[in-house]
């Protein structure tokens, strides 16, 4: 009898340490407190920041309700799949494939975020893919103010701005149109923004730290 309650005890442990595991965000969590769960919103973004293995910081974005934001850094392909309802994420708790719902017919087109920054790849690159579409040509490794001022309907006006949920769909999809691609490539270059200067609007482009 003793044997049997032991193994059913150790089945039930085993059960909530598997769902615990799976239910990776918990950790995250604030408690038992189920209002405060309630009132957080999840999204998918990134930032023009360069990442371990990315130019492009990929991540899943916590808004608690006291104001403050968690982070969960993604690779891209950790991105990819939740963005695609592949992969079990809180930003997309039904699976659906948003690439789909926003009319994005190449998804790859989030391996072309960097050139939203630079005017050349900075590393070298086997597929001979290196020319972004930047036109700083005093500081190729940064948007124009004009270039900013375009990204600016998708929530970034610096670098180390967070573009998420559905401006992030939004800028996906117009990035796949080769003319929004002419007209942020051929916009005028009368100012330019130096990393680490602050310009008239008291906005610094220093890359943020991690």
């Amino acid at each position: 009898m003793k044997k049997t309650l032991i193994l059913i005890v150790m089945a039930i442990l085993t059960a909530m340490t598997c769902q615990a595991q799976d239910d990776d965000f918990e950790v995250l969590g604030f408690g038992d407190n189920q209002e405060e769960k309630e009132k957080m919103n999840d999204f998918l973004g990134f930032m023009l920041l360069p990442g371990s293995s990315s130019l492009v910081r990929f991540y899943e974005i916590h808004f608690n309700f006291n104001g403050s934001i968690k982070y969960t850094q993604l690779t891209m392909d950790g991105f990819m799949n939740r963005c695609a309802g592949r992969e079990r994420s809180m930003a997309n708790p039904t699976k659906t494939n948003f690439f789909e719902a926003y009319g994005i017919k190449d998804p790859n087109i989030v391996s072309q975020l960097w050139k939203l920054r630079y005017a050349e790849y900075p590393y070298k690159r086997m597929d001979g893919d290196t020319l972004g579409w930047s036109n700083n040509a005093e500081y190729p490794e940064m948007p124009s103010q004009e270039q900013f001022a375009i990204l600016k309907q998708y929530g970034i006006t610096r670098v180390q701005d967070l573009c998420y949920g559905h401006n992030m769909f939004m800028l996906f999809k117009d990035m796949s149109n080769s003319k929004w691609i002419a007209t942020y490539k051929g916009s005028a270059v009368s100012t330019t923004v130096q990393p680490g200067i602050v310009n008239q609007d008291g906005e610094s482009f220093i890359d943020a730290e991690d």
